[in-house]
């Protein structure tokens, strides 16, 4: 008899965000009006309006608020230990994209000090037209270099799979750690896709990185 078990699994947490419509409107009330005035995306490059990159204002403090009762309940969901006290701090910003948008693969590592999970809110979205994230499998490239011929469609169907791609829903939120690859597609349809993306920080209050964090 042969058992199969899995080792060291990749969590991709998915939630509704409880005040979705609340963060949407005030996004539609406080951010859209300015990207219709501007000539056209301020990342030319990827053909998408966002914050991350200069020319547009960052979003404010209160986007942060907005967002502590989804990393409350994550942390509970994930296994944090509830009779510890947990400092966390997030980093938020906006992806508009239009026809013609699209989001190469990479992570959200950066440089020191690293977060330990990214998040993204599907604030606005149509499954109709619109696709979700897709993910991709760290270690798909080690099995090919080990496989050989390496021809996806012969290797053992464990190894086949490069990429997952969830399906998600407007409103629905997705944590995952920060270290995972991922990408959108390059979008075909006119329609706004506008998501926010999150990196939190989680750890003791007493260290130095969380000092001038509200707990």
């Amino acid at each position: 008899m042969i058992i199969k078990t899995s080792a060291f699994e990749i969590p991709i947490y998915k939630t509704k965000v409880s005040n979705h419509h609340e963060i949407k409107e005030k996004f539609l009330s406080d951010v859209l009006p300015k990207l219709e005035s501007l000539p056209g995306p301020n990342n030319v490059g990827l053909n998408l309006y966002s914050d991350y990159f200069p020319g547009l204002d960052r979003l404010g403090l209160e986007y942060t608020a907005l967002y502590a009762p989804t990393v409350t309940n994550f942390l509970k969901k994930a296994g944090f230990n509830q009779n510890k006290q947990w400092a966390t701090d997030l980093d938020l910003w906006y992806n508009v994209g239009i026809q013609g948008s699209f989001q190469e693969e990479h992570d959200h590592m950066g440089g020191f000090p690293g977060c330990q999970y990214s998040a993204i809110h599907f604030l606005l979205y149509d499954p109709k037209v619109h696709e979700p994230t897709r993910f991709y499998n760290p270690i798909h490239h080690t099995f090919l270099r080990n496989m050989h011929p390496c021809n996806g469609e012969d290797m053992p169907t464990d190894w086949q799979s490069a990429h997952y791609t969830p399906q998600v829903q407007e409103g629905d939120v997705l944590i995952f750690p920060s270290y995972l690859k991922h990408s959108v597609p390059y979008q075909k349809d006119k329609k706004l896709r506008a998501t926010i993306a999150l990196n939190l920080t989680i750890g003791n209050p007493n260290e130095f990185l969380f000092k001038n964090v509200t707990a």
